[in-house]
């Protein structure tokens, strides 16, 4: 369907220098890609020394046919850090973190995401955010969360089998509640159901029902990406390939 494209997470191929995901990704059949920022000593992969060497990651890129999609941040981050996803191409900021599910936390995770979405406004990013348990276990939790912010630029990473392994929740009914807050996606699976239970794994060896999860999407007016997310760094690889083979055929 040309209403959808694909990416993949960074965090499986985080031990890949960042020459050699461009060139992997490109091979897999992924052309846009998702990165992160780190700090010197990160992993190999992360985007390093600041918005300074935004142009030598573009040539980066370039030199591999592919692309800055959506690049992820610490929310604590810095300016530079904005900057640098700004400058090299990116459409998406995207933040990933636990956070404690107290009042406390909700004040500060909410006005911190305000003055960011405010900031990456300015730069024409949109910023995206991951349910990933703690203050963003539920759908619940994450509208309640969008809503305080109030920003039209930030708007959930919907991560499905986050969902149910850190919420508890059937991802086909935390996607009716939150499309609406919806920008982006995560498209994993786990090996059991329930909260906490299992391990994530391949889309085709896991437990959610990716056939309902899949038609819902389609059925909605979502249009954009469906970011994969296999995360084993041992065989990330034919991971990868198999879960874009596997969302290939259920949306065709």
């Amino acid at each position: 369907m040309d209403r959808f494209y694909f990416s993949s997470s960074p965090w499986g191929f985080r031990f890949f220098e960042l020459p050699d995901y461009c060139r992997t990704l490109k091979e897999i059949g992924i052309d846009r890609l998702s990165l992160m920022v780190g700090a010197a000593d990160g992993f190999p992969q992360a985007l390093k020394g600041g918005s300074k060497n935004a142009s030598l990651f573009r040539d980066t890129f370039a030199s591999s046919g592919v692309s800055a999609l959506e690049t992820a941040m610490l929310l604590d981050g810095d300016d530079d850090d904005i900057k640098l996803i700004a400058d090299i191409g990116s459409k998406y900021l995207r933040i990933c973190e636990v956070w404690e599910h107290t009042p406390e936390s909700f004040k500060a995770v909410s006005d911190k995401l305000r003055s960011l979405g405010r900031k990456a406004a300015d730069r024409g990013l949109e910023v995206i955010v991951e349910n990933h348990g703690g203050l963003m276990a539920t759908s619940e939790d994450c509208l309640k969360l969008f809503e305080k912010v109030g920003l039209d630029n930030v708007k959930l990473n919907y991560d499905a089998a986050n969902f149910i392994h850190y919420g508890g929740e059937d991802p086909v009914s935390a996607w009716k509640a939150v499309r609406e807050i919806t920008g982006f996606t995560h498209l994993k699976s786990v090996s059991e159901i329930g909260f906490h239970q299992g391990v994530f794994c391949r889309i085709k060896e896991g437990v959610l029902d990716y056939k309902a999860i899949m038609q819902e999407i389609i059925n909605s007016d979502y249009s954009g990406c469906l970011c994969l997310e296999y995360e084993k760094p041992e065989d990330v690889i034919s991971g990868t390939s198999d879960d874009l083979a596997s969302l290939k055929a259920l949306i065709s």
